[in-house]
């Protein structure tokens, strides 16, 4: 496992309105694991569910080192433009059908809203898969998004 992590890189957005920012972990761990569990399917109808919510990001990290509680996502709210990203809950186990399904449902809902810690706002089917909260994942530049809360 490697504690080192490429920056992530934005795939996807849908103007400078805010929405959920989506992080979805492409290592070689979560990547095995998806295929494996025939979730890679998940990946894309992630990419489909974020293009088409408003104010959506979805960010691709190579691997943000938490190989044990793979395959991982973190999600927070991102206020758009130039605004700032909200703490992050970051999910395990995201490579099961149904939890893969359940984040894709958040996102299409709109994801956390503003200023409510994201865990607090995880709907029922990703209750157990929470794992913590923290910054927001970085972008490609290397920055992280301003934090607002």
């Amino acid at each position: 496992m490697s504690r080192r992590s490429r920056p992530a890189a934005a795939t996807a957005h849908a103007g400078g309105a805010g929405g959920p920012l989506v992080a979805v972990c492409q290592g070689r761990r979560c990547s095995a694991l998806r295929e494996l569990a025939g979730g890679q399917a998940a990946v894309p109808e992630l990419r489909d569910a974020v293009g088409g919510t408003r104010g959506a990001v979805l960010v691709t990290l190579d691997c943000p080192g938490a190989c044990a509680l793979a395959a991982v996502a973190a999600v927070a709210h991102w206020d758009g433009g130039e605004g700032g990203a909200g703490r992050a809950v970051w999910l395990s186990g995201v490579d099961d059908r149904g939890r893969a399904g359940a984040l894709v449902e958040w996102v299409r809902a709109g994801g956390p809203p503003p200023r409510l810690r994201p865990d607090l706002a995880v709907p029922p089917a990703l209750a157990d898969a929470v794992v913590g909260v923290g910054p927001p994942p970085r972008l490609a530049d290397g920055r992280r998004p301003p934090v607002d809360g």
